[in-house]
């Protein structure tokens, strides 16, 4: 592994297209363990710092991932997932939802949340923090906050590996009209990154979600931490 102190390119641009060609041509295998910066840093003859930076690029563009304690690793291809399904009203009742409850609770909304919801801050809301899994690897953070009023008698138990959407259709018989979704870049702290098994400060998707009903009312607000290393979005149009 060489760079040409000579050119004009960045150091830590052509350590950065190194280590890219190495994933793409398969000689760093899916899974796979980065050697340490320092290691990395003496071979280039080149700072940690450098090598910090052409790593901390690969792991934008998802070709790396870093965990916690760890070290650095070779990511898998990102899931391709259509826009426009996932942020469809309806899903295939077949399909299986894996989600890994952290805390199911009421409580008072306060200010912040009654203002998604459009209630007074002293109702109570139902606040659900769960991780979506894939074969025991989180995948993204989600924060639920539901009138409680709305979905009376919900428990943990019901919304086990189901999706939001179809407990409140299918359980609570509530017509849903739409969504409306933003989607943000988000850098992870600490707690949110040991979750989903991330370095802090890992950049991540941040997607709010608010759902209404026929009526227009508002049934639920949600964020979700999405790892984007392990999905990728596209829409497709017809021209």
């Amino acid at each position: 592994m060489q760079i040409d102190k000579s050119l004009h390119i960045p150091l830590y641009r052509q350590v950065e297209q190194i280590l890219e060609d190495k994933i793409i041509s398969g000689q760093w295998e899916v899974g796979s363990q980065l050697p340490t910066e320092q290691e990395l840093s003496d071979r280039f003859d080149v700072s940690t710092i450098t090598v910090k930076r052409a790593v901390i690029e690969l792991v934008n563009k998802g070709y790396l991932f870093r965990q916690r304690g760890k070290g650095t690793f070779v990511s898998g291809a990102a899931k391709e997932q259509d826009l426009n399904s996932i942020i469809s009203l309806s899903t295939g009742a077949e399909q299986e939802h894996p989600h890994e409850m952290i805390s199911f609770k009421y409580e008072t909304a306060g200010s912040e949340i009654a203002q998604k919801l459009r209630i007074d801050p002293e109702d109570e809301v139902i606040k659900i923090e769960r991780l979506k899994v894939e074969n025991n690897d989180p995948l993204a953070l989600e924060y639920t906050y539901l009138p409680a009023d709305k979905c009376q008698g919900l428990t943990p138990e019901m919304i086990n590996n189901d999706l939001i959407f179809n407990i409140l259709k299918n359980r609570f018989h509530i017509a849903l009209k739409r969504a409306r979704v933003f989607i943000r870049p988000y850098i992870l702290p600490d707690h949110q990154a040991k979750l989903l098994h991330v370095e802090p400060g890992t950049p991540v998707f941040e997607w709010e979600r608010t759902t209404y009903t026929k009526q227009e009312d508002i049934i639920e607000f949600s964020k979700f931490y999405i790892r984007s290393d392990k999905e990728v979005y596209y829409t497709e149009v017809q021209l």
